[in-house]
Formats: C-alpha cells, structure tokens, sequence
C-alpha cells in the first residue's frame, strides 16, 4: 500500500515538474508576436502575424546554420542558454509541487533568478568578436593603450552594463517578490497557496513594484539597455547562431511568463496545481497580462540611460519598502 502510494506521489510531482513548465512555454512562444501586434496598433500600424516574431522565429532559427562562436570557452558559452531555460524551467517546476518539499522558498527563487541574471555577465566575459567573426581590427570601443586606462571590448561593456542592471536596477523586484511573505513570517510558498495578498494596501503598493521590476527584469523598453538597437549590436548574444540562438529566444518568452505565473503565485496564492487544470489556466490567464502592460509601456517610452533607470528603480524600491511596512502592520 505505502509503495503504491510513493509511485502516486512520484508520478503526481514528475508530471508536475514536467507538465506545467511545457504548458508555459508553449504559450511562451506567442506572447512576442501578442507584444509586437500590440505595439504596432498603438503606433498605427499593421505589425507582423501573432505567430511571426515568436513561434516561427524559434524554427527558423533552428533551421539555420549553427557556427562555431569565437570564445575562451566555446562550449561554456554555448551552453548558457541551456543553463538560463533550465533555471526558468525550475522555477516554475517549484510552484507546483509546494505540497511535496520545502525547496519551494522565496530563497530558492530570488537565487535561482540571480543566476539567470549572471549569465548575460558570464556571456560577455567569454565573447570576443562581433557576430563571432573576426574583425580585420581589435573589437575595441572604450579605453586606449596608454597606461592606466582600462580597454574594452562590446561585449565586456555590455558585461558592465548588465553588472549595472542586476545589483540596482532589478533590486525593486526581488523586494516586490519578498512582501507577500511578510504577513505570514514564513520563506515557504505553501503558506502563501489559497492567501489573496494583492488586495491590501500593501499589496497594492507591492504590485507596482512588481510591474515595474518586472519590466526590468525582462529587459524591455525603455530598460533595454542591453539590447537596444541604438547599439548596432545586442552585445554577446549576437554570437549565438542557428539552434543557440532559438534557444536564446525561447529564454527571453519563457522568462515573461514565468514571472508574471509567479506573481499570481505571490500575491494571488493561485498556484499551478496539474491535478486542478483551473488553477493553471487562472495562474497563466494572470501571466500574460504582465507582457500586455510591458508592450504598452514599451510602445510609448524610448530607452533609458542609466540616468533614468537609477531614479525609476529607488522610486520602485521606496514604493517596495512603503509595502513591506504596510504588510508588516498587517494592513
């Protein structure tokens, strides 16, 4: 009896680790061409087809021919695209089986979102061409020869600028992702299942924050600092190719889902359970509002420097620190 009920279990949470995470990344896919015909209507235009930009993008690049990228460390930098999709992929795994283990916890999550975050650094120590071919000139484009100055390829200032975004600019969200577990004192997401957070003050107050750090964290405008078009070239991730770089893609759509599902985790207790489908379609129907708030504000901002982004993120961040106090009254 106890070993038919351990294969249950067993059963119960691989479909679970497995399931969820595969339901997301399938919606995943549609949420850049949702984005991009959202933008284009704001702005008078037509806009490519809903399956065009994600979807179709991920087998074309597939089907493209895969180069050898010119790195230190060819193979590490080939598998961190890997190593980003299987962090997301784990993160939302871990809502889903909060019944089973302690793992789900607000420190799992904020460190497994950290590594994410270190990739794109990693990704620029190891990159050392443009497109991963060589130049006829050095890929220089900050620093000189003279002494004391220190020179820099475009993929090591992009390695800077990213260093720059995840210690302050992302600070706000992972303050947002704290607060719903104040009331509760407690670092485990199963005290949080079935507990609406959202509609407090300090909820209210936490959501904004959210939203804000959740533009961030996806790197979306006008955060894109990394990826704008004003830089000519997206710094290292322009040397991934053919299935590296649908990989690529993928992390960014699967990224935009999993924090919007991870809000409605938070601060609506709605996790995605496999053996209740309605928790799962409420949990990704709340998901996907998060990329249609990001595509408005994108489609109405330019990009920001650093002198914007560091007073947008203290603003989010007091805004945080108000909401944890409130939540911390109990109001």
């Amino acid at each position: 009896m106890f070993e038919s009920i351990l294969t249950l279990e067993s059963f119960e949470i691989i479909l679970s680790i497995m399931g969820v995470p595969l339901i997301a990344f399938a919606i995943s896919t549609w949420i850049p061409g949702i984005q991009r015909k959202i933008q284009a209507r704001i702005q008078q235009r037509k806009g490519p087809s809903i399956s065009s930009p994600g979807f179709w993008a991920i087998f074309k690049y597939l089907a493209k021919e895969t180069k050898e990228p010119v790195s230190k460390l060819p193979k590490l930098y080939k598998f961190l695209p890997v190593l980003s999709f299987a962090v997301l992929w784990s993160i939302l795994a871990l809502t889903t089986v909060i019944k089973f283990h302690i793992l789900p916890n607000e420190i799992t999550i904020i460190g497994l979102l950290k590594i994410e975050e270190m990739v794109y650094i990693i990704m620029g120590s190891l990159a050392s061409t443009v497109m991963g071919i060589r130049m006829p000139i050095e890929d220089e484009c900050k620093g000189s020869s003279f002494i004391g100055q220190i020179k820099m390829t475009l993929e090591q200032l992009s390695a800077v600028r990213a260093f720059k975004l995840i210690t302050i600019g992302s600070f706000p969200f992972y303050l947002a992702t704290i607060l719903p577990f104040i009331p509760h004192k407690s670092i485990f997401l199963s005290h949080l299942v079935g507990n609406n957070f959202l509609f407090t003050l300090g909820g209210l107050f936490g959501a904004i924050t959210y939203i804000i750090g959740y533009i961030i964290m996806t790197k979306d405008y006008p955060f894109s600092i990394m990826h704008t078009k004003a830089d000519v070239l997206e710094g290292p991730t322009m040397e991934y190719s053919g299935k590296y770089r649908a990989l690529y893609l993928s992390v960014k759509e699967l990224m935009m889902i999993t924090l919007g599902s991870l809000f409605a985790t938070l601060y609506l207790g709605i996790a995605p359970d496999i053996l209740n489908p309605i928790t799962i379609v409420l949990n990704f129907s709340v998901a996907l509002i998060f990329p249609i708030i990001s595509a408005i504000v994108s489609a109405y901002t330019p990009v920001f420097t650093f002198r914007q982004i560091y007073p947008v993120s203290l603003f989010a961040t007091v805004l945080g620190i108000i909401g944890a106090l409130l939540a911390l009254i109990g109001i």
